[in-house]
């Protein structure tokens, strides 16, 4: 079984910012992301760790980051599907 922190680092070899804007790679990132926020958030704030919680709002910018590309991406391509009452 893995220590705490050799899941953390498991997590974070598989999610990784960045990278080709298509669908199965923000399903990817999205699994990725998810994982590591269980495994570091919930410890974040329990230990209120102001250093850890920066890092991960910094991670989080980064992936919020990443989905706004894909969004701007997809509202190109598929214009015909954007709603214009959103």
């Amino acid at each position: 079984m893995l220590t705490p922190a050799l899941q953390t680092v498991e997590v974070m070899r598989d999610y990784q910012i960045g990278g080709g804007l298509k669908l199965l790679t923000a399903v990817e990132k999205t699994e990725a992301f998810a994982e590591f926020l269980k495994t570091r958030m919930v410890r974040a704030l329990e230990t209120e760790d102001p250093t850890e919680l920066h890092y991960l709002l910094a991670q989080l910018d980064d992936y919020h980051s990443y989905l706004w590309r894909y969004y701007r991406k997809l509202a190109q391509e598929r214009a015909q599907r954007m709603d214009p009452g959103v």
